[in-house]
């Protein structure tokens, strides 16, 4: 039996990785990121209402490339498949002026929409739908359609390649729904479902499952892990206590509350990213105001909880200090890309910012509120 720390388990994996460890930021003129791909492709929405997409690379650097990303009555997100060529989001429809749920194919230069839900589909403002999410095959896009059912009553959309429009539907006629994302094969999409507050909602092979805290119904859904096994949404304390992010077994339907920050834990905490197979996962936790006001966290399994700006360190990635992480996004399926947004001197400078851990397993080592020992046999 050998004893041995965690400091030197670390250095050891360090002489492999820190090589490869990297970090970026992205100039405040492209606004926020919100996907990130396995080869580093990252993907986000304009800050101004109105604006466009953009796609940024580390060799390339960021470019627009078109759509009209959250503003003005205009809903979505621009969410990335696992390899980097397509792009989920919301694009005008300039022949019948209107806003719809598209995918942009990074080969062709392309935008591609898929306009309204069938039948029941109908234009509210500019929109009949909007993109919020994809999958990580890219041959399924997500989000929300506008329908003729109750008062500017929404449905959970899905656009799948070779089969067309999908209306989710909502579990009453008057309360709406909204999907957020999908499973690599689109077979499991997570989004929330009006009439409790915006509850948590998963739905496994089409068929909707509500997202229960005990008696309870948790919080919105924000992401999906590529097998479709877990699901992973806000939770909101109450006016004295922190909220905790949570995590859902869709095979088990179980909850499991994820811990807060052991520092700086606030009202509001949101898991709004997750790898491929649900050990990794990402948000932010935040009090009154947007999420760009708050702290980001990264939880792994069998670890719990800590800061972005901790786990970057103990996986070898090098920022400036006076970087201030408000909110983790997006993680790769493999786990080595993170990308979120953060600041240097308040959120009114807030930016995108993209970090590759050559080796995610590193954090494991870690444990909530600071290094402990390991005793390894050898």
């Amino acid at each position: 039996m050998k004893t041995t720390t965690i400091a030197s388990l670390l250095a050891a994996a360090a002489m492999t990785s820190v090589a490869s460890a990297q970090f970026w930021t992205v100039s405040p003129n492209f606004g926020i990121s919100e996907g990130v791909s396995n080869n580093g492709v990252v993907s986000g929405s304009a800050l101004a209402s109105g604006g466009q997409y953009f796609a940024w690379t580390a060799n390339g650097g960021a470019s627009l490339i078109g759509g009209v990303s959250a503003g003005q009555g205009v809903g979505g997100r621009a969410t990335i498949s696992n390899d980097g060529r397509y792009i989920g989001g919301t694009v005008f429809n300039a022949v019948q002026n209107y806003h719809e749920m598209g995918r942009y194919d990074r080969t062709t230069g392309v935008w591609q929409g898929f306009g309204a839900i069938p039948t029941i589909g109908t234009q509210i403002d500019s929109s009949v739908s909007s993109g919020w999410g994809m999958s990580g095959d890219g041959r399924n896009v997500v989000g929300l359609g506008w329908t003729t059912e109750g008062t500017a009553d929404a449905h959970a959309m899905q656009w799948r390649e070779g089969t067309g429009v999908i209306d989710l539907g909502t579990a009453t006629v008057g309360n709406s729904s909204r999907a957020n994302a999908a499973s690599f094969d689109g077979s499991v999409v997570a989004g929330w479902q009006d009439g409790a507050g915006r509850q948590g909602a998963a739905w496994v092979n089409g068929v909707q499952e509500l997202i229960f805290n005990g008696a309870n119904p948790a919080q919105e859904a924000f992401d999906v892990s590529d097998d479709g096994v877990y699901v992973v949404g806000m939770g909101i304390g109450s006016f004295f206590s922190a909220g905790n992010a949570y995590r859902y077994n869709t095979v088990t339907n179980t909850y499991q509350a994820l811990p807060n920050l052991a520092s700086g834990a606030a009202q509001r905490m949101a898991a709004a990213a997750v790898n491929g197979d649900g050990t990794l996962i990402g948000g932010g936790t935040w009090g009154t105001g947007p999420a760009t006001f708050g702290r980001g966290f990264i939880w792994a399994e069998g670890v719990g909880t800590m800061s972005v700006a901790l786990f970057l360190e103990e996986n070898g990635v090098a920022f400036d200090p006076n970087f201030n992480f408000s909110f983790v996004s997006a993680i790769s399926a493999d786990g080595q890309w993170l990308t979120g947004w953060g600041n240097i001197g308040g959120p009114g400078n807030t930016q995108t910012w993209v970090a590759r851990i050559p080796a995610p397993g590193t954090a494991g080592l870690l444990a909530l509120g600071g290094l402990v020992g390991v005793r390894c046999r050898r």
